[in-house]
């Protein structure tokens, strides 16, 4: 999604002239509490330079032009303003810098909130960092806090407090990880997956919806074995829908599980195996 989103101005302008009419929710999509416009400002002289952790604006270039460079601590997009009918929306969370004005620039802009000297982040490197958090939805229960950066945790998830989630993962709605549970990095944990204890998910591994792992080949309700077994999804394998993980198992690196398969047995590196038993349909070929 581009970091520039520029809004179209409501244009009521006739033989008379211009008029731009602007409405709290309405064209401005936020709730107005603070306006305020630069002028007069130096060509060479840059402006901005900071964050905001919950405010939201819109840039408005009544007159002139000037160049925003937007960042959201993944990469940069720039855009020039020049006219008076479209507003940039910059959101939360979001680095601007403001270069090249011209001489004859006004530039107005709308804010979501009232001047908080709290909400600014000024420092690029807090920005990076903040911007590198893990996100966790308000209705996931999440006790861990050994989530790495970048990875996003929606809602009703539970996520005990020793799990441990590397970078840049996606953890779906509706899924359970237990305590013994360790996960790499970019790995895709889709809806209706339980992790229990004992399962170590390695780099760049797909899970489908609705697979289902175990650990105890011979449960009884209230009796706990001594330890758990344990599972090991290797690097690079995917995991299709509805495929059920016996304990015990390890699947290979780059290996391919079909959909609805029951792997009751190691699976080797890049095999392909289907079926109920699983079996070895073929190899991945690179």
């Amino acid at each position: 999604m581009s970091l520039v989103q520029l809004i179209d101005l409501p244009n009521l302008s006739d033989p008379r002239g211009g008029l731009v009419a602007l409405e709290s929710n309405q064209s401005i999509p936020f709730e107005l509490k603070r306006i305020y416009y630069i002028f007069k400002t130096n060509d060479q002289q840059a402006r901005g330079f900071h964050a905001h952790k919950n405010l939201k604006q819109i840039a408005i270039c009544l007159q002139g032009s000037c160049k925003f460079i937007l960042d959201n601590g993944h990469h940069k997009e720039e855009v020039i303003l020049n006219s008076p009918l479209k507003g940039l929306l910059i959101e939360s969370l979001m680095w601007r810098e403001m270069h090249d004005f011209s001489e004859d620039c006004v530039l107005l802009v709308l804010a979501s909130e009232y001047y908080d000297e709290s909400d600014y982040i000024r420092d690029y490197s807090d920005f990076v960092k903040i911007a590198h958090q893990p996100y966790i939805h308000p209705l996931a229960d999440v006790q861990s806090v050994y989530i790495g950066e970048d990875s996003r945790i929606w809602q009703y998830s539970v996520i005990l407090a020793q799990a441990e989630i590397g970078k840049n993962c996606n953890i779906c709605a509706h899924t359970l990880i237990e305590n013994d549970v360790v996960i790499g990095n970019n790995v895709t944990v889709k809806s209706g997956v339980f992790l229990w204890d004992g399962i170590t998910i390695q780099d760049n591994v797909f899970i489908g919806p609705n697979v289902t792992f175990t650990n105890d080949k011979h449960p009884r309700s209230k009796q706990y074995p001594e330890e758990f077994f344990r599972t090991v999804i290797e690097q690079g394998a995917s995991i299709g829908a509805n495929a059920t993980i016996l304990p015990g198992v390890k699947i290979g690196k780059n290996a391919m599980i079909g959909a609805g398969a029951v792997v009751t047995k190691d699976v080797p590196e890049k095999a392909i195996v289907i079926g109920n038993p699983a079996f070895i349909k073929g190899f991945i070929e690179e």
